[in-house]
């Protein structure tokens, strides 16, 4: 057969190539959209969920749940009758990955005093605090160790929880944490939490001679096999006892485990006789913080959980637990998604609850209720909004649908997804009401959750940062599904979409979520923001006054607590949120963003100084 000639060949090559490379592209996104990177690996004693029970379909069923609709998780392990038999990572997680336990901290806590027991360590819950703290307490005060472990108080994290900054940067954390504890309205306050935490790792350290990472690494944390403080130390991480522990996803099911099994881990006690079931007792009758008592389903569980959505399951009844970390840097609100997430786990476990799941008619279309992730608080009218939004979108109908948008509603072509800012410039804005009609005609894409990272509230506009994310299958087009949040408009009472016009561009940069500040105070924060977090290159003999003092912290120490918490992935920015100018000193209120734990408050009362003709760091100057 005669070859077809080199000057046609390469040219049909071309072609070709430029038809099938496309159509390969078109048929993975429209097919896999949805779909992220997840790894599925089980490490421990791995089994298959169809020989422990576990009906794989409705097991896969949740496991998409977490992929389409919950982007704070990162790992999830399910051991059932002694085997691992979901193991999985998601979101850009994995089975190294490491994560704070924030509030989790406590169940790990009380195995760490019930071991020190045994150990003879300490006498026993009836122990007097002032043994370990007899500068702090008066003669005559009475206060025990089972009086720490039975302060219960409601949690707040991050910017929003300026008793914990308090604690956080004190020069004695002791003192206090005490105060915070045992205040003269003889109510915890709402760092009581982090306050016991640190006071049980004091008494710990205090009764062994060992940092509380040393004392869990050797009699909790290395006969379960888990290395992950060890690796950290090496590493020459920093562990801060007022932080708490950083674990993996399996760290946490291993530790789960053993409390499910009373304190065994094959055949080997680790956690005291009788101490678990005396927990487990105080828990029930609300005794103890840490653990509670929760029916999911018709399911008798014990959870432990951290406020950004750390989670420790036990279901002694089928022999079982669930272990999860996420990623989540603010407290997670009530719809958040997690309660569903079990719902179907436990769902896919047992076997009546699983005959009445398929028992629904499956042409039955129910509300599809969003997911609600936030980084920061957000008004009551903005969750209404995206709520109705959601319901209307149930409804497929698209004139309720687009009740939500602006007739003025303006953004670039969403047709091109990320592409916009590479090609489009801010004469491409138009009108693209007549887009979102082309989107929802047909059939809609369900709302599957909301991520809200900032907001700004200036009169009746909304300024957001975040996403959101729906149903990419349902959809007719659209950029797999997941839009950026943009700006609403608040016309006769109502919230609506109004896009990003070009105009209002200028009001879209981050610096708009911050405090207005002078041209002056501006220039100082971008040139020392870190400056106070120690970040290198700066210039730390031109950023900080001589009289630096933060609640009896000189400048070195408050550099070390900041930047043990700062992340080498991501670059941390300081954010001003108010500004008090006084002549030659300015009052600051702000935070720090992209921390290993969320937003970091700036020092309380912090202050900056003119000294030199230039602004300088000064603290609050209290010694």
């Amino acid at each position: 057969m005669k070859k077809l000639p080199r000057k046609f060949r390469d040219p049909l090559i071309f072609l070709g190539l430029l038809i099938i490379v496309p159509s390969c592209i078109y048929f993975i996104s429209m097919n896999f959209g949805d779909q992220r990177i997840h790894i599925e690996k089980k490490q421990w004693n791995p089994a298959e969920a169809a020989d422990h029970g576990i009906d794989p379909q409705l097991l896969k069923k949740a496991s998409e749940y977490i992929e389409t609709r919950l982007p704070m998780v990162r790992g999830m392990v399910i051991i059932r009758n002694g085997r691992t038999v979901h193991e999985k990572y998601y979101w850009k997680g994995g089975p190294k990955e490491i994560d704070y336990l924030h509030s989790l901290n406590r169940p790990i806590m009380y195995a760490l005093i019930g071991i020190a027991i045994e150990k003879q360590l300490l006498s026993g819950l009836d122990q007097p605090l002032k043994d370990f703290f007899p500068d702090y307490f008066q003669k005559d005060e009475n206060l025990k160790l089972a009086d720490l472990l039975r302060i219960q108080a409601s949690l707040i994290w991050g910017e929003g929880g300026p008793d914990y900054w308090e604690l956080f940067f004190s020069n004695d954390r002791v003192s206090a944490s005490i105060q915070a504890l045992f205040s003269g309205s003889g109510k915890p306050n709402s760092a009581a939490n982090f306050a016991v935490n640190f006071l049980l790792a004091e008494i710990i350290r205090i009764a062994s001679s060992k940092s509380v990472f040393e004392f869990a690494d050797q009699y909790l944390f290395s006969p379960l096999g888990i290395t992950t403080l060890s690796e950290i130390k090496e590493k020459g991480g920093f562990l801060d006892p007022f932080i708490g522990f950083e674990l993996r996803t399996l760290d946490l099911a291993r530790f789960g485990y053993l409390v499910l099994k009373n304190g065994f881990w094959q055949d080997t006690r680790i956690i005291p006789a009788g101490w678990v079931e005396m927990i487990t007792s105080e828990f029930r009758s609300g005794g103890w913080a840490g653990w509670q008592p929760v029916k999911i389903g018709k399911t008798e569980t014990i959870m432990a959980m951290g406020e950004g959505g750390q989670y420790i399951i036990l279901a002694p009844r089928l022999d079982m637990l669930v272990a999860v970390s996420s990623k989540g840097l603010f407290p997670l609100s009530e719809n958040s998604g997690y309660k569903q997430l079990f719902q179907l786990i436990f769902e896919a476990s047992d076997e009546q609850l699983a005959q009445q799941q398929a028992a629904i008619d499956p042409g039955e279309r129910p509300y599809y209720e969003p997911n609600f992730i936030y980084a920061t608080e957000v008004p009551e009218e903005i969750r209404r909004f995206f709520q109705n939004l959601a319901e209307d979108i149930a409804t497929q109908d698209i004139n309720r649908i687009l009740y939500h948008y602006a007739k003025g509603y303006e953004t670039k072509d969403a047709n091109m997804g990320w592409l916009d800012d590479l090609f489009l410039k801010d004469e491409d804005y138009q009108s693209m009401y007549g887009f979102w009609r082309k989107i929802f005609h047909g059939g809609s894409g369900d709302l599957e959750f909301v991520h809200i990272e900032k907001i700004r509230i200036d009169g009746n506009r909304a300024y957001l940062r975040g996403s959101l994310k729906y149903s990419y299958a349902n959809m007719n087009e659209g950029s797999f599904g997941w839009f950026p949040l943009e700006n609403l408009i608040k016309l006769r009472g109502r919230w609506l979409w109004f896009g990003s016009p070009s105009y209002g561009a200028i009001l879209d940069r981050d610096e708009y979520f911050d405090a207005e500040i002078s041209e002056e105070l501006d220039s100082f924060i971008d040139e020392c923001g870190l400056a106070l977090t120690g970040a290198s290159g700066k210039k730390e003999a031109i950023c900080f006054s001589e009289d630096f003092v933060q609640n009896g912290l000189q400048q070195e120490h408050v550099q070390r607590l900041l930047q043990s918490l700062l992340s080498e992935d991501h670059a941390a920015e300081v954010h001003i949120t108010s500004a008090v100018e006084s002549g030659v000193e300015a009052l600051l209120e702000g935070y720090i963003e992209n921390s290993l734990i969320g937003t970091i408050r700036l020092p309380p009362g912090i202050k900056i100084v003119k000294q030199d003709n230039r602004w300088k760091w000064f603290g609050n100057g209290v010694e």
